[in-house]
């Protein structure tokens, strides 16, 4: 029964992080408004190829760590909740993202993921506080991992479609989504406490 509680708040952290706003989700409705979803689909790939680059880099690292240093897990948890926690405040005092752009290229979506905090946070807190201390076998595990950039992947995608739908949408409720949101990363905090 754990088991099945740690995935659905792995996929709830891995959701909350990737749809909420931020680079990814700004630039990808800002491009896809400025360009189309089909000329600008090419951003969002340069995208998926860059979260994939980090999440695989972030689950080297964390498999290493793991292995070198027993006490790792303990002390990767406490960085996850610290973070958890630190995101949930921030969700709630957040203020208006707005972002404009005329065309952006694959290249410009791959390099975005390597300067981008929230990308290797979500990997590294994924991994770490959720997937590696599931001790699953490889492939479930790997499954697992791939689906940090998937996530990505489809969370950009659906800003791009909805572009401008789901920025004003969210803009005249954006108090009532922090909530929601900050409430959803809160409750996965604790949940790595217990």
């Amino acid at each position: 029964m754990q088991y099945h509680w740690t995935m659905i708040e792995l996929f709830i952290y891995m959701l909350t992080m990737s749809i909420t706003p931020g680079p990814n989700t700004i630039l990808s409705m800002a491009n896809a408004a400025a360009v189309g979803l089909r000329k600008g689909i090419g951003l969002n790939i340069g995208m998926l190829c860059g979260i994939s680059a980090v999440t695989l880099i972030a689950w080297l690292a964390t498999s290493l760590l793991y292995s070198a240093i027993p006490q790792a897990e303990s002390i990767m948890k406490g960085v996850a909740v610290i973070y958890l926690a630190y995101l949930a405040i921030r969700m709630l005092r957040a203020g208006t993202a707005s972002s404009s752009a005329s065309s952006a290229t694959f290249i410009e979506g791959m390099l975005l993921q390597l300067v981008n905090v929230k990308v290797y946070l979500l990997a590294l807190t994924a991994i770490a506080a959720y997937i590696i201390p599931m001790d699953l076998p490889g492939v479930q595990t790997a499954l697992l991992v791939a689906a940090i950039p998937a996530i990505c992947f489809i969370s950009g995608l659906v800003w791009a479609v909805g572009g401008s739908l789901l920025r004003s949408v969210y803009e005249r409720r954006k108090r009532l989504f922090s909530i929601i949101f900050a409430l959803l990363l809160m409750w996965c905090a604790i949940s790595l406490i217990i």
